[in-house]
């Protein structure tokens, strides 16, 4: 990985984690003296962090982190619950050596970042849960294309695990999926997981009035039209 690569890596970690929160506006100044960088490299970060959506570059004007599209996370929610809820099942009907044991152990380890609190941690650890099943579906490709059409759910994601009971019902979610995929249960399996992955969806609307400045506008039309998706 090169500096420039380290540089995007870190800001779309910020963004996705809501350290930089939606509608915030960057300063290019106080980000070349946090990442010691000059403006040809920091400007080349930026125009690739708009090219993935979570930045829009203001010519002469400002860069400013975007907004939470909740249309867009609900499209691509149909995409991934539907290929996980798949490969969950899949994974029931034709167990993997090792992959129980994986899962158990990746569920271990986001029992204790939540005790601790370290939702960063937790939030990485969720992830590689999902990669480990794709990959042992042998979907690691499908993995690679949700995971960067996703930056409107992991955002959603983030504003979820602000609440209280969220890790306890992520960690309860994967406990289950891993309970159907080890008891050979293909249904039970994926029924887990399209529940699992339909939470932070389900609550969008919710957020959207809590914290409306995270979120694009829409017109009333296209608000009903969200909320009977």
């Amino acid at each position: 990985m090169t500096a420039d690569d380290g540089l995007v890596e870190d800001l779309r970690r910020r963004i996705l984690s809501l350290e930089l929160p939606p509608g915030a506006v960057l300063s290019r100044a106080d980000l070349a003296a946090r990442y010691g960088t000059s403006s040809t490299p920091l400007r080349d970060a930026l125009l690739r962090l708009q090219d993935a959506g979570l930045v829009t570059i203001m010519p002469q004007s400002r860069t400013q982190v975007t907004r939470i599209d909740l249309d867009h996370a609900r499209q691509i929610h149909v995409l991934r619950s539907t290929i996980e809820a798949e490969a969950a099942a899949r994974l029931a009907a034709a167990l993997p050596e090792g992959l129980v044991e994986q899962l158990k152990a990746l569920i271990g380890m986001q029992e204790a970042e939540a005790q601790r609190a370290e939702m960063d941690a937790f939030a990485r650890l969720d992830l590689a849960f999902h990669e480990a099943l794709l990959q042992a579906a042998g979907l690691a490709a499908v993995h690679r294309v949700i995971r960067r059409e996703s930056i409107h759910i992991d955002r959603l994601r983030a504003l979820h695990l602000m609440q209280p009971e969220k890790a306890q019902q992520i960690l309860e979610d994967h406990r289950c999926i891993a309970a159907g995929i080890a008891a050979a249960d293909p249904e039970a399996a994926a029924a887990a997981m399209k529940r699992h992955l339909s939470q932070s969806i389900l609550l969008g609307e919710r957020l959207t009035r809590e914290r409306p400045e995270f979120f694009t506008t829409a017109d009333a039309g296209d608000r009903r039209a969200a909320a009977a998706f």
